[in-house]
């Protein structure tokens, strides 16, 4: 009885022990500081995706490194918010590239996407739109287009970063 009282006290201080040593935080892993914002994705090191940050929202981004913001939202989406004010502010640099829906889904929106992100390689960068669909959807083709990924594989990263609704468009150019 008591050998089993003392194996089973070691097997539960061995499982709380194991609990204690996390390592790293993953990649996808959400700092808690930004946990908050709609449709947070953080698929890589150097991105994050989201839906449209508040003023406050992107200064806690840039307290945490991000130096781009990378917005793909639509004219009359904001007409209201003074973005690429905030950002000059902040001191980051800002981007404006509308793709208010699947027909700005076009091969010159993704070239300047490719550039824009090229640009910007090793930076650490938030792209958005209303709720990282769009941006997940530009980065599939992005992906496929002009990284030579496969159909497939650009299709996973589109969903990797946030790509939802669009995702049977995307697949339908990609098929052209």
């Amino acid at each position: 009885m008591r050998f089993l009282s003392a194996l089973s006290a070691s097997f539960v201080a061995l499982v709380l022990l194991s609990g204690c040593n996390q390592g790293e935080p993953s990649v996808n892993s959400i700092p808690v500081e930004v946990a908050d914002v709609s449709n947070i994705h953080h698929p890589n090191t150097e991105h994050f995706t989201a839906g449209q940050p508040t003023e406050a929202q992107l200064a806690t981004f840039a307290e945490l490194g991000v130096t781009t913001v990378v917005n793909l939202r639509g004219e009359q989406e904001m007409a209201d918010i003074n973005e690429a004010q905030w950002t000059n502010n902040l001191g980051m640099r800002y981007y404006h590239l509308p793709v208010a829906g699947g027909d700005d889904l076009t091969r010159e929106n993704v070239a300047e996407f490719h550039r824009i992100m090229s640009a910007n390689e090793g930076e650490k960068t938030l792209l958005h739109c209303a709720s990282s669909n769009r941006v997940g959807a530009m980065m599939a083709l992005r992906a496929a287009w002009f990284q030579g990924a496969s159909k497939q594989e650009a299709l996973v990263k589109g969903q990797e970063y946030g790509m939802r609704s669009l995702a049977p468009m995307v697949e339908k150019l990609l098929s052209e």
